[in-house]
């Protein structure tokens, strides 16, 4: 026979020996003797007590599956992010972005770009960090389409995405070429302004 808890080992050990002693001489049913005889048994059966409880924990846990385990078994996993986040994710990602949009996209095969003081005309501006990206692109693209020889520009300049278009040393040229989207594109007409800006310019 197999005691796996030393509480019951002494239980039993204690009851063979209590009643080894009853049967070879009976206890006197005095006071003390009772005390010295039930003494030993209740302390056997506090430890029988205690050792139960410490080992329930362990079997009780074995049965939880671990953090890993779930993770595995759900085969998805999805983060929560702030809105704040988004956008410092949006301005990262959007720095070469920025890099390239500031290129003439329609340069001349030779000489060097140069910047200087001018206008550019203002297709779209917007702030929404889910859709203005897409926008200011589908925008850009719709114009190239139309006008091929014309340099466009996406510019991130947080919180805002913004479409120029051109490098007009005045502003008398910047306002021809409005005049031109705004007839090409009449759904365009209500955002198209003339803005001052820093163009590339060929020598």
């Amino acid at each position: 026979m197999t005691l796996r808890s030393p509480g019951i080992a002494i239980f039993y050990f204690y009851s063979l020996h209590l009643l080894t002693l009853h049967t070879l001489n009976p206890p006197n049913h005095s006071f003390m003797s009772k005390k010295l005889f039930y003494l030993p048994l209740g302390i056997a059966t506090l430890l029988t007590a205690v050792s139960a409880f410490a080992q329930s924990p362990a079997s009780t846990s074995s049965d939880q599956p671990s953090i890993t385990a779930t993770i595995n078994n759900s085969g998805v996993i999805t983060v929560t992010h702030p809105a704040a986040l988004e956008l410092r994710l949006l301005k990262a990602s959007a720095a070469t972005d920025s890099v390239a949009a500031e290129q003439p996209a329609k340069a001349a095969a030779s000489g060097k770009v140069k910047k200087a003081g001018g206008y550019r005309v203002q297709v779209y501006s917007d702030n929404n960090a889910r859709t203005a990206k897409n926008e200011a692109r589908s925008k850009e693209r719709a114009i190239s389409g139309a006008f091929p020889e014309l340099a466009t520009y996406v510019i991130y300049d947080s919180p805002y995405w913004r479409l120029r278009v051109g490098d007009c040393r005045s502003k008398a040229e910047a306002e021809e070429l409005a005049a031109q989207l705004k007839k090409a594109f009449p759904a365009y007409r209500a955002e198209i302004t003339v803005v001052r800006d820093r163009i590339n310019t060929v020598n």
